[in-house]
C-alpha cells in the first residue's frame, strides 16, 4: 500500500518496514535515513543506557565490513554518516551522491542483521560510553543538574532515567545482554526508512524491496507503556556537586 501527502510518499515493504520519500531535484544528492522505534524507553530494567550503546555497536561492523570500515566506505564514496539516539527511537543517517544510495541501503540492511557482536566489541563500545558519560555529564554541572530533575519529575517513569545510561548501570552490560537487544528491536518491522533528495518514489520502492525487502522481521520485545503515578507532593530539589 502507498499513499501521497504533500510532496512525501509513504508505502511499506512486505516485512514490515516503512518507507518514506521526499523528492528534492535541486542536486544530485540524498539523505539516507534508517529509523528505528527503539530509545532509552526501551532500556531493560536495570540497564539504562542500552539504546545509547547499541548506536556505538552499529558502526563496529561485520564480516563483509570490519571493525570501523562501514563509515569509511561511506567517507571514500563522498558521503557522511553519524547517529543519534533519543528517548523514543534511534536514528542512522548518510548524506551521498543519489548514484550511492543502493550501496547505503545494502550497508544498513547488513548491519540489521549480520552485526559483529563480539565479546571485544562489545566491552570496548562499553567503556567508549563511560568515557562519554564522564566527558559530557559528570563534568557537567548543567548536564548533571538536568539529569537529577528529569529524575526527580518523572517518578517511575522510564523517561526518568538518562539516555545515555547511569554509571552503575553501563557498566554490567554484557554481550548476551547486547545480543538479545539487537534481537529484539534492530529489525525491519520495527524500522522506518526516510529518503529526502534526488530520487522518485518509483526508484526508492525498488532499492528498499531489493535491498531490505530480504531481511527477515522479527519478534520484537514490546514497548514499555508505564502509566505516569499521580504526583500527590510538590517535588523539590536542592542540587550541590559533590567536593564544591
Amino acid at each position: 500500500p502507498s499513499e501521497k501527502s504533500g510532496k512525501a510518499t509513504q508505502f511499506q515493504l512486505s516485512n514490515g518496514m516503512k518507507i518514506v520519500v521526499v523528492e528534492d531535484h535541486r542536486a544530485p544528492v540524498v539523505t539516507h535515513m534508517l529509523w528505528f522505534r527503539v530509545g532509552g524507553t526501551d532500556d531493560p530494567t536495570g540497564l539504562s543506557g542500552a539504546a545509547q550503546l547499541f548506536e556505538h555497536l552499529m558502526f563496529k561492523g561485520n564480516q563483509k565490513w570490519p571493525n570501523g570500515e562501514l563509515s569509511k566506505m561511506v567517507a571514500r564514496n563522498g558521503g557522511q554518516d553519524n547517529a543519534f539516539t533519543t528517548q523514543d527511537f534511534t536514528a542512522y543517517f548518510q548524506r551521498i551522491a543519489k548514484d550511492r544510495l543502493p550501496l547505503m541501503m545494502e550497508l544498513e540492511a547488513d548491519r540489521m542483521v549480520n552485526l559483529d557482536l563480539s565479546e571485544m566489541n562489545v566491552l570496548t563500545e562499553r567503556d567508549v560510553v563511560l568515557e562519554e558519560r564522564r566527558l559530557r555529564i559528570e563534568s557537567n554541572p548543567q548536564s548533571l543538574a538536568g539529569e537529577q530533575m528529569d529524575a526527580t519529575l518523572h517518578l517511575s517513569h522510564p523517561y526518568g532515567r538518562p539516555v545515555i545510561g547511569w554509571m552503575g548501570e553501563i557498566s554490567t552490560m554484557t554481550r548476551d545482554q547486547a545480543i538479545d537487544f539487537y534481537r529484539s528491536h534492530y529489525a525491519p518491522n520495527n524500522a522506518t526508512v526516510l529518503v529526502v533528495g534526488d530520487v522518485t518514489p518509483d526508484e526508492v520502492r525498488r532499492l528498499a524491496e531489493e535491498k531490505y525487502g530480504k531481511v527477515q522481521p522479527r519478534m520484537l520485545a514490546p514497548r514499555p507503556n508505564v502509566p505516569s503515578p499521580p504526583r500527590l507532593a510538590e517535588a523539590r530539589m536542592e542540587f550541590n556537586i559533590p567536593g564544591t
